[in-house]
């Protein structure tokens, strides 16, 4: 399934085959160069490797050879095109078919040529060719130059894929096509595709339950409950206690089937007394009810708490327990911790929790690795991500071409998403490069 809905394919590369004829010595083309970069710089900045789908035709076709009714189609059901532009591209028939095709389906369709202000046709040129060279489907549009002409009348060669101009120019198309892909999900294109393909996705749906509190953590709960919703969580909470037991523990299950994740928050004193119970209260309660679930749990006390002088000796008991770990065989985890960072240790937690969960979700609980390789090396490891696609391992990739500290957080958040991780080690430097 591709990223935009409605679509089989995200991506449509059109380009004249000459381009991809690969010089003595070399096992690609220029072509398969742009694509495999492509594919794993765009894997890079959404974090799986199959998030976009790809269509380009390797059969190395020449004028001689039919319309493809297959391109046709790919062309059809292709959300944007990168039209490699070049003099073998306008000078082939088979390649303004191509570009004709794309165009005139993206005029017809409900979403219209652009999307916001950028065409749905991004341009790459491979040599400067002069604007009145240009199909006319390609006027309007800028360009991202991989040539070395300086001056408006050089020809420009084609940039080697081992240069770092080449690399720079490639982090320009994959954030053009990162916006205008995202942009596109905003308001997807209505084809003739089933129901499910073409339906729009929410925020953030992972959800969390907050438990009731007593009163001297109030103040702590509200807090945490502010930086949850500021990240895009959902978060469950405020469960009126009702006069009733039945009817609290009647809402508190409702609640609790809605989560993906309950946070606990407790200290020594146990808060309000359920009416008409026997010695329970309403935090109690609801870590009981909560523990019946298979939804993961975090247990909050203060670092400072001494569970031995806590006074009411049921709730005492009732502290011992889930600190032993004798309270429930589900996944619980009991944390002591300052009130001062207590959003903090949250926080961690129910990332990590969503990360597995998406695990999960997306991947039928299969094994999920995460694949961190240095630019110069990355066409390889595509070979290697294919591969582990193919026996059902997930790849997962850094975000970063070099340095992972760029981005840490996100770097952290995809560690905590994998069970496994794969340095993907070759020569470097290489010519071209300088040594970092």
């Amino acid at each position: 399934m591709s990223f935009v809905p409605g679509y089989e394919y995200d991506i449509f590369i059109s380009y004249a085959h000459i381009d991809n004829v690969a010089f003595p010595g070399q096992a690609d083309g220029w072509i398969e160069q742009f694509y495999k970069n492509l594919v794993l710089m765009l894997a890079k900045r959404f974090g799986r490797m199959d998030t976009v789908k790809v269509w380009w035709d390797s059969k190395k076709l020449d004028g001689s050879v039919q319309f493809n009714q297959s391109i046709a189609s790919g062309i059809e059901k292709s959300a944007i095109m990168i039209c490699l532009n070049s003099p073998g591209y306008v000078a082939s028939q088979y390649c303004q078919m191509e570009l004709d095709t794309f165009y005139k389906k993206a005029i017809a369709d409900p979403q219209g040529l652009n999307v916001g202000d950028r065409s749905r046709i991004v341009h790459v040129l491979l040599n400067n060719i002069p604007h009145t060279q240009w199909p006319s489907e390609l006027s309007g549009t800028t360009g991202f130059p991989f040539h070395d002409a300086e001056e408006s009348d050089d020809f420009g060669d084609t940039i080697d894929p081992f240069f770092n101009e080449f690399r720079s120019q490639m982090q320009q198309v994959r954030d053009a096509v990162w916006n205008i892909l995202n942009d596109f999900r905003k308001k997807p294109a209505v084809i003739d595709e089933p129901e499910e393909l073409i339906r729009e996705e929410g925020g953030n749906d992972f959800s969390i339950y907050i438990g009731e509190v007593a009163d001297t953590l109030r103040t702590s709960r509200k807090r945490l409950i502010s930086e949850l919703e500021k990240k895009g969580y959902t978060v469950i909470c405020g469960i009126p206690p009702p006069d009733e037991a039945k009817a609290h523990e009647a809402a508190t299950i409702e609640a609790l089937k809605k989560s993906d994740v309950a946070i606990h928050l407790l200290d020594e004193y146990p808060g309000r007394e359920i009416v008409g119970s026997n010695d329970i209260w309403y935090p109690q309660k609801q870590v009981e009810l909560s523990l019946e679930t298979e939804n993961p749990q975090m247990i909050w006390v203060p670092s400072e708490l001494d569970t031995t002088t806590v006074e009411d000796e049921k709730y005492r008991l009732f502290l011992q327990k889930l600190e032993a770990g004798n309270a429930s065989a589900k996944e619980l985890e009991f944390v002591r911790g300052s009130k001062g960072n207590l959003s903090q240790q949250i926080i961690d937690f129910v990332d990590q929790m969503k990360g597995r969960q998406m695990i999960k979700n997306i991947d039928d609980g299969k094994l999920s690795v995460l694949l961190d390789t240095h630019f110069s090396d990355q066409i390889y490891a595509l070979d290697l991500s294919k591969m582990l696609l193919e026996n059902n391992i997930q790849p997962f990739v850094n975000p970063q071409e070099d340095d992972p500290r760029k981005n840490i957080n996100m770097l952290g958040d995809r560690i905590s998403q994998v069970r496994k991780l794969i340095f993907y080690m070759g020569m470097f430097p290489r010519s071209g490069f300088s040594s970092e």
